[in-house]
Parts: structure tokens; sequence; C-alpha cells
């Protein structure tokens, strides 16, 4: 397959070996006008940018379209984990206009007569004869950084030939193109060159080949979950998730994965409830949890992936961990523990009381963080008099960290909310 030099690789092709034939060819455009005739690969409006008319052949391609004959080869295709799964190619057809020039009576018809029975005498060219004039034009005299470039593509290395075709355009589809380049029209004929394969390189994941064939039969019942309690949680916690068709073949089979990750066997699994701790390793906010239930074919004998749960949303709480007890004073900046780390890029907000003050993201710094600092407005712009012990709560990703109320009597702070901050 080629790169997407390719395209670029054709045009190189194509001029250098129109330019060694009018050198080498016996009776050819050289022994007419000698070392002044050339060909050139120019928008049609810059041929004549100087203000003189040139004997020249000049190719444009001017339109590149899908391959008619690979147009329904599948797209690039990734596997739940965004592994690569294929590398098809994009087969390209480029279209082209040859155009003659020269300021003598019969200069256009020469040249673009000439030509036109090259492309006839040669239809096809083979990978040598690719490779033999993109390394004509690399060792040329003086090439540019772009030739130097595109005379390494791969285009020699794909295995369709490349083949040249005349392209019948009527009169009124070049009268539009002429217009088009904003230029006085000169002798023309139309080709198109196919068939450019552009493929990716990237590694993929293939399939190992299939040594024995084993059969096995299972009712079509997908895991679902209906609900997730509780709907908040922390980290280390565990939750539960109630619903239907939870177990595989076997109860070992039934594997639990959070925000599409690797999934992980539960705490505990029945038919309609499973018991799972949330893993330290989620972020604070809106998370997805599913089942996954597996097949056991018995050779070989890992299960393989079966069934797949619908996603249930839920709340990772955070938990602040700073201990008992929190001051701060006003004007000064509040240092929090949280549980999990915050993300840089997470939204981050703290309430005193009913008072919210909100951070930007961190766009410099560690990617995570298990602390955050707020800033403490002065006494002036606090809605309370100060000192002042309030409930303490702490919000990423819109999932707020919880309150818990002391209900020991012999508590200082019997009858509040907890954690609490003491502001000076």
């Amino acid at each position: 397959m080629s790169d997407y030099l390719a395209v670029a690789g054709v045009s190189v092709v194509l001029k250098w070996f129109l330019t060694n034939a009018m050198a080498a060819s016996a009776g050819g455009p050289a022994t007419i006008y000698g070392n002044t005739a050339s060909v050139s690969v120019l928008p049609p409006d810059v041929v004549l940018a100087s203000g003189e008319e040139p004997v020249r052949l000049n190719l444009f391609m001017y339109y590149s379209s899908l391959d008619p004959a690979f147009r329904n080869s599948r797209l690039p295709a990734y596997d739940s984990r965004g592994n690569r799964l294929t590398n098809p190619p994009l087969a390209l057809d480029l279209h082209y206009l040859m155009s003659a020039y020269g300021p003598g009576e019969f200069d256009s018809e020469i040249l673009l007569g000439w030509a036109m029975q090259q492309f006839h005498e040669t239809p096809i060219f083979s990978q040598a004869a690719i490779q033999t004039w993109l390394s004509a034009a690399a060792n040329s005299p003086s090439p540019s950084v772009e030739v130097q470039a595109v005379a390494g593509t791969t285009l020699p290395f794909q295995f369709e030939s490349i083949r040249i075709t005349p392209d019948a355009l009527t009169n009124d589809e070049i009268s539009r193109l002429w217009m088009a380049f904003s230029t006085h029209y000169r002798a023309t004929t139309a080709y198109r060159v196919s068939v450019v394969l552009i493929e990716e390189t990237q590694p993929l994941k293939s399939n190992l080949p299939v040594q024995q064939r084993t059969l096995k039969v299972v009712p079509l019942q997908s895991p679902t979950i209906s609900a997730v309690t509780p709907p908040m949680a922390g980290v280390s916690q565990a939750i539960t998730l109630t619903g239907t068709n939870f177990i595989g073949d076997t109860a070992t089979d039934t594997l639990v994965a959070f925000n599409d990750g690797t999934p992980f066997p539960p705490d505990s699994v029945g038919s309609q409830s499973i018991a799972v701790t949330v893993p330290a390793s989620l972020q604070a906010g809106v998370t997805t949890v599913r089942i996954v239930t597996r097949v056991s074919f018995g050779v070989p004998s890992d299960p393989h992936a079966g069934a797949s749960s619908n996603a249930m949303p839920f709340m990772v709480q955070p938990l602040i961990t700073t201990a008992a007890p929190i001051t701060v004073a006003s004007g000064g900046t509040l240092t929090l523990a949280l549980s999990p780390s915050v993300g840089q890029f997470q939204s981050a907000v703290v309430f005193l009381g009913d008072f919210a003050i909100s951070i930007p993201p961190r766009t410099s710094g560690p990617a995570v963080s298990p602390t955050l600092d707020f800033p403490i407005p002065d006494a002036a712009s606090l809605p309370f008099t100060l000192p002042a012990t309030v409930p303490l709560r702490v919000e990423i990703d819109r999932a707020q960290s919880a309150l818990t109320l002391d209900t020991n009597p012999a508590s200082p702070t019997y009858g509040k909310f907890l954690p609490l901050v003491q502001i000076t």
C-alpha cells in the first residue's frame, strides 16, 4: 500500500516519464525544439504568469475521486478499548488535464499529439517503472525539498499498477474548468489515473487463526441494570447493582466494568443483585457502570466475552480527608485534602455553609492532585459574622461530598453537620 505522498508521486512519475521520452524518442519534440521544450505540473493560470508563451506540456491534477472498484472497502474500525482492527485503503482516482503551450502556429498540436501517443503506448506503469521515474526525479540536478520527499513514497510497493485512461469530458465541462482557471484556453485533453491506494501503517489487532471449531448455544438474555444503590458513593465504598440476568454460565463469569475500563470480578454475585466496591482509581463525578458476562467454550479453557449490559450512571462522591478541626482565616487560603485525587481539568467548588467559592481548572501543575487550595474572601465579603463555624462541602464535577449529622450527645458538635470549618 501507499502513503499520502503517493498522490504527488503519481504527478512526479508522469512528469519524468514525459520528460525522458521527450529527450530520448527519435523524431520526438526534441528534434524540433531542442532543449527548450519542457514538462511541468502547474495550475494553468501559473504557466503563463511570466507573460511569455513557453514550449511546454503541462499536467494539472484538477480533481481526485474515490475509485469505484474499492469504494465499498471498510472504514477504519476500532474495538471497545480503542485498539485498531482494520487499516482499509483509501482508493483514489486522479483526474488530470494535459495542456500544450507554444508561441508557434502548430506548437500546441505537435506537443499534445506526441504526449497522447506516449500515454497510448504506455497505459500502465508497473512497480519497477514507478520506481525508475521516482529515482530519476530524486537524482535530477538540484531537486527541490518536495521532490526529495515525494521520491521516498511507497507508491512503487502497492499491489495495484498505475493505469492511465483517457477521460471523456464534454465541451461544457472543459469550458467550466478553464473559466475556473481564469486564464486563456489552450489545447487540452483529460486523463484518469487509477488506482492510488493510501493505507495507514498503524499496528492493528488481528484474530488468531481458527484451529478447532466449537459451537455453543446460549439464550439471548443480556444483563440489564435497573438501579444503583446508593446513587452516590465514594471510592472504596460498596454499591449494589440490581436488575436481571446477572449470571452467565457461572457466577465467576460475571464481571463489572466502570467507565468502559477493564472488567473485574465483583464482591458478590446474584441473579438479580451484585455488590461491588468502587475502585480507588476513579475520579469524582458522573461515572458509568456495566455488567459483562463471559462464555466458556471449554476449548481453550479461558472464557470469551459474552453479553454486556446497559451503562448505568451514578455519582462518585469526593471525600474531605483533612483532619478536624479545620480552620482558616478570612483573606487566607483553605487547603483541603481530598479523596480521590482531583484532575487538573475538573471543576471544583467549596461550600462554606451556603456560600460557594469556585476555582478555575488547574492548567499547570500535576495531572491529578490530592489537595486543592481555595482562596477565602476577606471578612467584608463573607455573608456571616466572624468568627464563624459552618458546614464544609466540596463539589467536584457536580458531585458533592457528604455531610454527616453528629448524633453523639457527648460530642461538642452534637446536632451539627460534619465536617465543620471555623473561619476567623
